[in-house]
């Protein structure tokens, strides 16, 4: 998002970063596990899209038209492990938030629209919505926020900054992005339209590797 079309059109070497190893992807907080999906994960996460389906909406704009049968949701997983055992080509990966006591699958995040020229990337949420206000999706956020900025010696991607948007229009997502912390960079007026709901507002945060406290996930006073 918010990708001026120069860039688009002439992409820059820039930085140009490159991932680590991406085939095991796994960290943990106080009460998430959050990883690579599995095989074994199909069942489980596309029952809980057909459960969250109407909560998603209009936010989520794949929750409309994607995993609409079991076999997408198989399809998309298998995307998510094959997109990363190519460093080359390699730029977004979808992961799932599990509870640390009993396994249960609570929703999902993740990095995507990494950018290697400026070693950047964005993130996102959802969580499922029997799972809905216990903090689980600030907390895999800044979980998410650290594996991003933390360095590659350290089992993170050593990424410089980390985006997040949504629509002005999703308040619940707004209110777990400002718990982050993190610095508002975007107001840009009926700049993003969603389904059902028409132009909104799109907003947008970053947050530099200088400014985070990738050891206890959060953002470093200013």
């Amino acid at each position: 998002m918010a990708r001026c079309d120069s860039e688009n059109r002439y992409p820059a070497e820039g930085l140009g970063w490159r991932p680590p190893d991406l085939t095991a992807i796994r960290f943990e907080t106080e009460r998430l596990v959050i990883r690579n999906y599995e095989f074994g994960d199909i069942e489980t996460v596309y029952n809980a899209i057909v459960e969250c389906r109407p909560h998603l909406k209009p936010w989520m704009g794949w929750a409309e038209k994607s995993h609409r049968e079991i076999a997408e949701t198989a399809q998309y997983i298998s995307n998510q492990i094959m997109n990363t055992r190519n460093p080359d080509t390699w730029q977004n990966v979808g992961l799932g938030i599990f509870l640390k006591d009993g396994g249960a699958f609570v929703g999902a995040t993740g990095v995507h629209d990494v950018r290697r020229d400026t070693a950047s990337c964005e993130t996102g949420y959802w969580i499922h919505v029997f799972h809905r206000g216990k903090g689980y999706a600030t907390e895999a956020c800044r979980a998410c926020i650290s594996w991003a900025l933390r360095g590659q010696d350290n089992n993170g991607l050593g990424l410089r900054r980390v985006r997040i948007f949504c629509s002005k229009g999703n308040e619940a997502s707004m209110r777990v992005i400002e718990k982050l912390g993190v610095r508002k960079e975007v107001e840009m007026v009926d700049d993003y339209w969603v389904d059902g709901v028409g132009l909104t507002t799109r907003m947008g945060w970053g947050v530099m590797a200088g400014e985070w406290d990738t050891q206890n996930h959060h953002a470093i006073a200013r």
